[in-house]
């Protein structure tokens, strides 16, 4: 099985010309970038589902709702009472603002998706070659024994 994998330096790898050792360490690398990818993605979702939040809560901003009571979100789950004063953004341009960067984040979304894809294939990969160096060594040992 020989299939070409990126380094670090973004040079291919042929995967089938590495020892276990290297195949191991190789491994280990490749699963440690898809965690901290996986993480990016989480958090890039996360970030589109707050905007959209806020865009939702901005169709309940208007001058007729100025000095009324409402509940200012300090945190996902703490609010405080507070009174709504001083509109001062034109809400079809906050609209507007939170419409591009819920666009912006979706398209990172979408990049860091096919990266994520990319390399679990490739993770597949090397795991199957380190997989077979394994019982080509425990092949190997066996033979010695007998």
């Amino acid at each position: 099985m020989s299939t070409a994998q990126n380094d670090p330096t973004g040079r291919a790898i042929d995967v089938s010309q590495l020892s276990f050792e290297q195949l191991q360490a190789v491994h280990q690398g490749m699963q440690n970038e898809i965690q901290q990818l996986t993480q990016s993605f989480g958090a890039l979702r996360l970030a589109i589902g707050r905007f959209k939040s806020s865009e939702e809560n901005l169709t309940h901003i208007s001058p007729d709702n100025e000095g009324k009571e409402i509940l200012v979100p300090l945190t996902s789950s703490l609010y405080i009472p507070g009174k709504l004063t001083d509109i001062k953004k034109d809400i079809k341009d906050a609209k507007s603002f939170i419409t591009r960067k819920i666009e912006d984040l979706e398209k990172r979304v979408g990049a860091v998706r096919g990266i994520l894809a990319k390399k679990n294939q490739d993770f597949q990969v090397v795991t199957m070659m380190r997989n077979a160096r394994a019982q080509e060594a425990l092949a190997s040992q066996a033979k010695k024994k007998s």
